[in-house]
């Protein structure tokens, strides 16, 4: 056994050691079998059904926008293997180096690999972003939400936006800032962004892949509202799961423990949720998102090890 494998095995064993303690501590403090006794079994199904969603999701815009073909079937397990990764790891850091690995076993060289997870998450930071906007248009004219966002935050977003702009321009440390990490890093994947986009199937699919991810995590949260007691809209669901993304990726701490589900919560209190029903929806939907593919994302994990494929 050579020095690389023996001391990837020792990090393996402790992280399965330390998500096992962070597993047990967490579900023990949120003793989720007694907050979700009395909620409805269908919705629970309902919610189960559509948390897999965005993992087909993801798959589906990984297999587009990459330049060697992946096996969906292989890419599936490892999108299911970046779940317990991402427990032991800040900010979704150790799934996309394991995605990075994953691809260099495909053939990639690291610098295209890097490039490929670069434009999956540039295109998917896109997609998303208009999403949010059409959110927060429909919300605003919405006359059924229990919250509406008013055209003046609308138009406070957009001056604060055009505000950052113009600093960026007058300011010559902002416009290093900006160069260095908005401009070079598009204009270094823009040759192979280029060539994905001369092929409008690819971009189809990589579209609805990521339009999958924050509507399936919606419909969950949308589900597990239903399965307690609450009801949201679904408009509105869409911009609380992309908030809380954005709050999970801001706070340093492994797989968003903690503040994914404040995040959550103060979103469906925000959506008219009563407090106690707004976090049992928040703790329902991060188990069957979360914690419930941390044993399968294990031995998925394991398997891949096994047949080298990361």
């Amino acid at each position: 056994m050579t020095a690389r494998r023996r001391a990837w095995r020792a990090v393996l064993v402790v992280a399965t050691v330390v998500a096992v303690v962070v597993l047990a501590r967490r579900l023990e403090a949120a003793d989720l079998g007694e907050r979700l006794r009395s909620a409805r079994p269908e919705w629970v199904l309902a919610a189960a059904v559509c948390s897999l969603v965005p993992l087909f999701g993801n798959v589906a815009s990984m297999t587009a926008l990459s330049p060697v073909r992946l096996p969906v079937a292989r890419t599936s397990v490892l999108w299911l293997a970046t779940s317990f990764v991402n427990l032991v790891t800040p900010s979704s850091t150790g799934g996309v180096a394991l995605t990075v690995r994953y691809l260099q076993r495909r053939g990639l060289p690291l610098a295209v690999a890097v490039t490929t997870i670069g434009i999956v998450q540039s295109t998917s930071f896109v997609v998303t972003g208009v999403l949010v906007v059409a959110g927060l248009l429909g919300a605003g004219r919405s006359t059924e939400s229990a919250v509406s966002v008013p055209w003046p935050v609308v138009g406070a977003g957009t001056v604060a936006l055009a505000t950052a702009l113009v600093a960026v321009r007058l300011h010559p440390q902002w416009r290093r800032w900006a160069a260095e990490r908005v401009v070079e890093p598009v204009r270094a994947e823009w040759p192979a962004l280029r060539r994905v986009l001369t092929h409008p199937g690819r971009v189809v699919v990589a579209v609805a892949g990521h339009l999958a991810v924050p509507l399936g995590f919606a419909a969950t949260l949308w589900c597990a509202a239903r399965a307690v007691g609450g009801q949201a809209p679904l408009l509105l669901l869409v911009l609380v799961v992309v908030g809380s993304s954005a709050v999970t990726a801001a706070v340093p701490v492994p797989g968003g423990i903690g503040a994914s589900e404040a995040a959550l919560t103060a979103g469906l209190v925000a959506c008219g949720l009563a407090p106690e029903a707004a976090l049992s929806a928040a703790l329902l939907h991060r188990a069957l998102t979360f914690w419930v593919r941390v044993p399968p994302a294990w031995v998925a994990l394991l398997w891949l090890r096994r047949r080298r494929a990361v």
